[in-house]
């Protein structure tokens, strides 16, 4: 019976060996398998793959009828083709003959097929294709560490020089651009146009290069679906106080209306801007002046009296020695000393404007006789302009404080209002701050100080601020006119007293001589 058994299982053996040569030979002449390379006949391979598995059929001394063995073959061979059209999970192609062979083998096909269910492996991000950072030009990071301003908006804490210097080139020109950008918008959005035909009518009209690609790149940002204001944030050329009064405008439904509003007081700002500047004409002219006339005293004509001063042999004053000692500097190193001595005039304003070096400087103009009350006058008008606008168009209390402070030049003033700004933040009253904030009277005087205080008891601080804004306008209007002549007879003193400096210096020798050949 054990014999029968056996030549059963090796003519079953057999069977299986011819189908699975014929299965290959149809594989190869269809999808030749190129990763997977059959052992060469006659390796150990192959003999123990061509050996009949005992686990599938077990040999207990029971005989297997035909019936019985046709039917375990039909099993089988069913088997067999399932394992065969069943994709494997790890190569990602159809299984080979071998792999549906091996499968068969009782225990160790079971093994195999749990060897085969291996988990979805997380795909792997190489480096070039992970996320890069976003790469930030080194002018924009040279500031502080960042905070949100009134907007929103993320932004540096203070701009280091070279940013404020970089930003200060790129913009020269440009303010009388971004004026009449915001009045022509305000005109026609009150005349009911779209923004978007607003901006591209601008676009089309303005003669500005630099202006109609800003405007453009407004355009494609507001198409976008970008608010109107971020993207005037965008620019880095318009105020925190500008942005804030656009974005509340737009927010709440009323951006013609606000734009009307900021496109005036722009043009108050500019008017009062205006008027400085014409009041310090004058004395920049005679300053400009007195300094070409001492330049050239000294390099053309005090050489030439220096000799005969030295001719004289006589005992010279100190104003004489000191006139010869700064004409021979002049005169030996003049080319030199010349250029050198404008670039540091140069260098001395560039420094003024954009470093921590304008604290000296704004502190000498606030104390110059007559420049100083019109700075004063000038700054507490800026600042009852931008607090009672920003208040008056919907701008939260404190978001306009920030917006302030962002916007303030002058350094004492910017530090007055950053202190005001942490009284109210833990709850202070406006009277209250200004009584715990040391020499707040100097910065804000006494009379403004009960404004503010009256309009926030009675509910109506944006019209106190406005109404402080505009008194502190005629002011500095009417000091702007009588600014010239406050420093004419000043400035005139100032050249008299160079000039009878120098006459003292070469007159005294030259009577000193003459006196003595008359006593003689």
């Amino acid at each position: 019976m054990i014999n029968d058994n056996l030549n059963r299982s090796a003519a079953f053996g057999e069977e299986k060996k011819a189908k699975k040569e014929k299965r290959d030979s149809e594989q190869e002449e269809v999808t030749p398998n190129t990763d997977q390379v059959p052992p060469p006949a006659g390796s150990e391979e192959s003999k123990e793959k061509e050996k009949p598995s005992t686990q599938e059929h077990p040999s207990s001394g029971a005989e297997f009828s035909d019936n019985e063995t046709n039917e375990t073959k039909g099993t089988i061979g069913q088997k067999e083709t399932t394992e065969a059209e069943k994709p494997s999970t790890q190569q990602h192609r159809p299984a080979s003959p071998e792999s549906a062979d091996a499968d068969e083998g009782g225990s160790g096909g079971a093994e195999s097929e749990e060897k085969q269910e291996i988990k979805p492996q997380e795909e792997v991000v190489p480096k070039s294709k992970k996320e890069k950072k976003e790469h930030v030009p080194f002018w924009k990071r040279l500031g502080k560490k960042q905070k949100k301003d009134a907007t929103g908006a993320v932004k540096p804490k203070g701009d280091s020089p070279l940013h404020a210097f970089l930003s200060g080139i790129n913009n020269i020109g440009m303010g009388k651009q971004v004026n009449l950008f915001v009045q022509s918008s305000a005109t026609m959005l009150n005349a009911g146009l779209p923004l978007l035909d607003v901006l591209k009518v601008f676009q089309m009209e303005t003669r500005s290069k630099p202006m109609k690609k800003m405007v453009g790149r407004i355009i494609g940002s507001v198409e976008n679906g970008t608010p109107f204001w971020r993207a005037m944030e965008e620019q880095h050329l318009f105020t925190p106080y500008d942005l804030a009064m656009v974005r509340i405008g737009e927010e709440a439904g009323n951006l013609a209306r606000n734009i009307q509003y900021l496109a005036e007081q722009r043009e108050k700002d500019r008017s009062l801007r205006q008027q400085v500047k014409m009041a310090m004409i004058y004395p920049a002219i005679v300053t400009v002046m007195m300094f070409v006339i001492v330049m050239g005293l000294g390099l053309f004509v005090l050489p030439n009296l220096v000799q005969v001063l030295y001719s004289l042999n006589v005992d010279l004053p100190l104003t004489t020695r000191v006139v010869i000692y700064v004409t021979k500097v002049f005169s030996d190193h003049g080319k030199v000393f010349v250029p050198l001595l404008l670039v540091g005039i140069i260098l001395f304003f560039l420094l003024a404007k954009f470093t921590r070096f304008r604290v000296v400087s704004q502190w000498l103009v606030f104390h110059i006789p007559g420049v100083g009350r019109l700075a004063r006058e000038a700054t507490v008008a800026r600042f009852g302009v931008i607090l009672g606008g920003l208040l008056q168009a919907g701008v939260p209390f404190v978001e306009a404080l920030e917006s302030l402070v962002d916007v303030t030049q002058v350094i004492s003033y910017k530090n007055f209002y950053a202190q005001l700004l942490e009284h109210v933040k833990v709850g202070d009253t406006f009277s209250k701050g200004f009584g715990q904030i040391k020499g707040s009277e100097r910065i804000l005087p006494v009379s403004v100080q009960q404004l503010i205080v009256a309009g926030e008891r009675s509910g109506s601080l944006s019209q106190s601020l406005l109404q402080i804004s505009t008194i502190y306008e005629k002011k500095a209007s009417e000091t702007a006119q009588a600014l010239p002549v406050i420093l004419e007879p000043i400035l005139l003193l100032v050249i008299g007293a160079l000039v009878a400096a120098i006459a003292f210096a070469i007159i005294v020798p030259i009577y000193s001589v003459v006196g003595n050949v008359g006593n003689a």
